[in-house]
């Protein structure tokens, strides 16, 4: 991280997501069955998570770790890992702000809760979360945020657009609206609706909850949009540098060690092209 150019509004987002690499061997240790939802196929492999640190177009992934199958007994769900490797975390000196963030399957309640707690430590920087939420939670009043989806305020009919990353797809017009909150065991936060048309139904309306709440939605949006940047990173890991193809044996240790290794090898190639990056530029 020391030898990356430095971006000049100090922040760094730290996401986290899930992948996960099919296997043909049925007595993989480590290999598991599932999908994620009813939508998804079934799978057979190893699933992972990722901890990714960027800031302007730099990628960096600096955790990561095993989803053994539920049977295991060192068996961790997907967000109890996520947060084991953001306390881990240690960030570098230059950053004024550390964001958190993930999808709305790392938008539980002990998610949210663990970013406030490293405040107290860090006086250095301000840390703050910006995740997607599902429509089942409730309000310190009692009120779902299903109904504040399916029936939006009038003043929910505002254009506004996306801004374009660096490298990234050209801006795009959303509608969105923002309400401030309290959430018990959490504080004042608020909730940003967004989607991509104005008559569209209201499945296809995105939640978005953060406790910064002296900014305004549009910059919701585009923080929340630096998370498709994990997905970036582990598909370059996997089809550059070959993340879980290594053939091995079937001892876990060495199962684990073999993504370890795909993880060091980009981490090497980073350091040594440091002095090609751009800030702004791909």
């Amino acid at each position: 991280m020391k030898t990356l150019p430095v971006p000049e509004d100090g922040v760094i987002y730290v996401f986290a997501d899930g992948s996960q690499k099919e296997k043909p061997e049925k007595k993989n240790p480590v290999a598991q069955k599932g999908r994620k939802s009813k939508w998804y196929p079934w799978l057979f492999g190893i699933r992972l998570v990722i901890l990714m640190a960027g800031w302007d177009v730099s990628r960096i992934a600096v955790s990561f770790g095993l989803i053994l199958p539920q049977g295991h007994a060192d068996h961790k769900t997907e967000n109890a890992l996520f947060r084991e490797m953001v306390k881990r975390f240690e960030p570098p000196a230059w950053p004024t702000f550390v964001i958190v963030g993930g999808d709305a399957a790392d938008g539980s309640k002990e998610n949210l809760k663990m970013v406030q707690p490293r405040n107290q430590p860090d006086r250095d920087r301000c840390w703050r979360f910006v995740f997607g939420i599902a429509r089942t939670r409730r309000c310190e009043d009692g009120k779902r945020l299903k109904d504040f989806v399916t029936y939006p305020p009038r003043t929910f009919d505002q254009p506004t657009w996306r801004p374009k990353l660096a490298g990234g797809r050209p801006p795009k017009t959303c509608w969105i609206f923002g309400k401030r909150m309290s959430w018990n065991h959490i504080g004042d936060v608020m909730v940003v609706l967004s989607r991509k048309g104005r008559n569209l139904e209201p499945e296809k309306n995105k939640l978005i909850v953060t406790n910064l709440t002296e900014v305004r939605p549009r910059q919701v949006i585009y923080i929340y949009q630096r998370r498709s940047s994990v997905e970036l990173l582990i598909w370059e890991r996997k089809s550059g540098l070959g993340l879980g193809q290594h053939q091995v044996s079937r001892n876990e240790d060495r199962i684990e060690k073999s993504f370890g290794i795909t993880i060091r090898a980009s981490l090497f190639l980073l350091w040594v092209s440091s002095s090609e990056i751009l800030p702004g530029h791909c």
